[in-house]
Formats: C-alpha cells, structure tokens, sequence
C-alpha cells in the first residue's frame, strides 16, 4: 500500500464533512443537524429495530439503505480503511499456565502479536525487546517463557512493575533470562537511550496518546532495527505539534487536517461497536441525556451542555421525570416542571421524530472515526518512512476482540 498517496485519499474525503466530525451532535443544539445530508437522515432513521441500528453502528448497511449517495459514502470509508492482515506465523508454545488471569482480549492479542515479534526478533538478530507502556508485563512475560527472548517491560507506573515482576517470579519458566523491569520516562534523554542499541527492538501494544509518538521518534532517531507500535488515546494529542508529524503531511499543497478534541476522540471510537448486550441501556441513555439538555436549553435558558456525570443504570428503568428530577438534583437546579408534565415533555412527538434524527446523524459522523484514526496512524508511518524505514500498516487483531487493531511495523533499510 502506497501510504502517502492513502493518507491524501483520506484526508481529500474528509474534508467536506469537517463540520461533523469537529462538533459533538448535542453541542450543535438548536441546529444539531447542521452539516448532514437530511436525506441520508430520513433514510437511516427509518431502522428502529434493536438489529438494524446494530448493524448500521458496524457499517454492515449497503444491502438495505436506500439513498445512493449514502451507500457511496459508505463504500468510500469501507475502501479508504481497508488494510492488510498482518501475516499468520506458527502459534506460540502454551501449556495450562500460559493465559493464567488473562483476559479474553488480552489473550487474542498476545496470541496474534506474539509470533509476529519473534519473527522479526529472529531474522533481525534482535538481542533485547523494549515493551514500552507494558503495564505489568503480559506480553513481555508470554515472550519471554514462550520464546525465551530478552524483554525489558518499561513502565512509569511502580505499582504495575511491582505486580508484573511479582508476577513473573511466580511463573518464569527461565530462571538466567528473566524480563527485566525498568521505571524510564521514554524520551531523548540519556537514561532510556541507554536501552537501546543496534540490536534492539521497541514494541508499544496500545501506548497512550503522545507515548506512542515519543516511541516512534526516539526509536527512529536511534535507529533501531525494527519497532511495533499500536496507538490509542488519541484524545489527548490536542497539541499541534502532537499531529501531523511527517513532513510530508505539513508540505503537500493543501493544509493538513487538524482534529479538535472532539475530532480526536471520535477517532479513538473508530472501532467501538454496541453489542447486543448493552444496546438497550446505551440507547436508553441517549435518549435521556438528548431530551434533558434540549429540555435545559429550551425551558431553564442553559444554553452550555452541563456534564450530569454517570448515573446507576437502574435510573435508566425508571420515568424519564423520575431520571431528570434527580438529575436537578445533582446540579443544584430547581425544577419547573412536575415529574408528569417532565414525562409528557419526553414524549412529545415532535421531540421524539427530533432525537432520532440526532441518533441517526450521529451513525453518519461514528462511521468517520475510522478514517480519523488511519488518518493519524499513516501520518507516523510516513514519518518513519522519512526516517529511513521499510513500514507496513497492518490489521493484526479480531475487530469484535480487540477493537482498536491497527498495527505499525518498521523495519530499518540496509544501507546500500
């Protein structure tokens, strides 16, 4: 895959929708539909069905929506965000004690990510694995008693360290090569660089927000032989300079996309799904949380969004009068309505027709997470790229496991 020529696909088709995705539907009220295609609207809202909408929420749409121009728009985002799979290699050695306290999730990463590093530990004579953000150690620990390779699990978080090498004494199947724990802030300081050398190889499974840029650009700057690398969090890199890191993506004739906070954390959901289980509760909670601050803006003159915070599911089983009453309660805000004229504000037709608009408006601006967050990922593989690196961008893991699948892999070229 040509990934410059990805990155301004992407950034080309979303460019018209610009105001959707840097404005939350709800923040837009009076004018929450302001932006969209009102036909695409009409079309989506017409599923109400618990199954439909949960098949719009996973783009599984082009053999029952009507509007063409809608179905195009899906077919684009399906075509600009379809990637390679990361190769299958021979399955890591388990016994009894392998998953041991490890979630499902976490299970299905390891097993898929695992083969991948001690195949490119083996044919670049790695000597030493730098786990970077590795929490209490689980990958390192599977590498190291699967393949007896040589981790070191750098973490800033002491209390994880603590547990993981607890942990690990517990169960290291090799007593002279045991994963080593180390308290390093990643950065171009003496201390972390002193981790690395030639034969070194850094990994990063879900390093948070600006972690996985300094990875990537500690590592490139070092040199290292071949890094992996899997962001997430994208919500916090709100800073200039913490987007658009390749020159390449400052230096083509149009602006770079710069993404809001609003925008960043729509590209963090690009992969969360509502399953079946929760449907009911998630919609429910939509709703209520629509009506009640329309209900603010329209009858109490709030016109800034108040956070209500989280509230116990079962106040979701009860009346919407029941629902915002308590939440008046939590705000400090004395009502002007009953609990019965509340109920009768909630189902007002008017209002009703009104917030499922809004829900379909929003499956429209969700299916753009996705290309939000390839956007950000092939800018750090261009940036790589520019640093001397054979890269590939590659799905590794069970979108229904492990939603957030996107996968760097960079491998330096010889010289020569």
């Amino acid at each position: 895959m040509n990934h410059r020529e990805r990155f301004l696909q992407i950034k080309e088709f979303l460019k018209p929708y610009q105001r959707i995705w840097e404005n939350e539907i709800m923040l837009m009220y009076p004018t929450p539909l302001d932006g969209y295609d009102l036909e695409w609207i009409e079309d989506l809202r017409r599923f109400q069905d618990k199954k439909d909408v949960i098949r719009l929420e996973k783009k599984d749409v082009l053999d029952y929506i009507e509007n063409p121009k809608l179905i195009e728009f899906y077919q684009m985002i399906k075509k600009l965000c379809a990637l390679p799979k990361a190769q299958d290699y021979p399955p890591m050695p388990e016994d009894r004690f392998t998953w041991l306290f490890i979630i499902p999730k976490k299970q299905h990463e390891i097993k898929k990510l695992a083969p991948h590093l001690n195949h490119l530990y083996k044919k670049y004579q790695i000597k030493n694995i730098l786990d970077i953000g590795g929490g209490i150690g689980l990958l390192a620990q599977s590498l190291n008693n699967s393949y007896d390779l040589c981790v070191t699990s750098v973490d800033m978080n002491p209390q994880l360290q603590k547990t993981g090498f607890e942990r690990h004494e517990k169960n290291a199947k090799n007593v002279l090569n045991k994963v080593q724990y180390k308290k390093i802030l990643v950065s171009q300081n003496e201390e972390f660089i002193n981790l690395m050398g030639p034969n070194t190889m850094t990994v990063g499974l879900h390093t948070c927000g600006k972690l996985a840029l300094d990875l990537i650009r500690v590592s490139a700057n070092e040199k290292v032989p071949a890094l992996v690398n899997f962001g997430c969090c994208y919500h916090t890199l709100i800073q200039g300079d913490l987007q658009n890191i390749s020159n390449f993506s400052v230096q083509d004739s149009s602006p770079p996309l710069w993404m809001n906070k609003f925008a960043l954390t729509l590209a963090c959901r690009a992969h969360k799904k509502m399953g079946d289980k929760d449907y009911d509760l998630k919609l429910k909670v939509k709703l209520f949380r629509y009506a009640i601050h329309i209900l603010l803006h329209d009858h109490y003159g709030i016109k800034e969004i108040i956070t209500l915070g989280n509230s116990s599911p079962k106040l979701y089983d009860e009346s919407f009068g029941t629902y915002a009453l308590e939440q008046f309660k939590r705000i400090k805000l004395s009502p002007r309505h009953t609990k019965s004229e509340l109920d009768d504000f909630f189902h007002n037709e008017d209002l009703k027709i009104l917030i499922q608009r809004m829900l379909a408006a929003g499956l429209i601006r969700n299916a753009l997470g996705r290309a939000m967050e390839l956007y950000l990922v092939l800018d750090r593989a261009i940036y790589l790229e520019e640093q001397g690196y054979e890269v590939l961008v590659q799905e590794f893991f069970d979108e229904e496991l492990s939603p957030r699948n996107i996968g760097i892999t960079a491998t330096l070229k010889c010289d020569g």
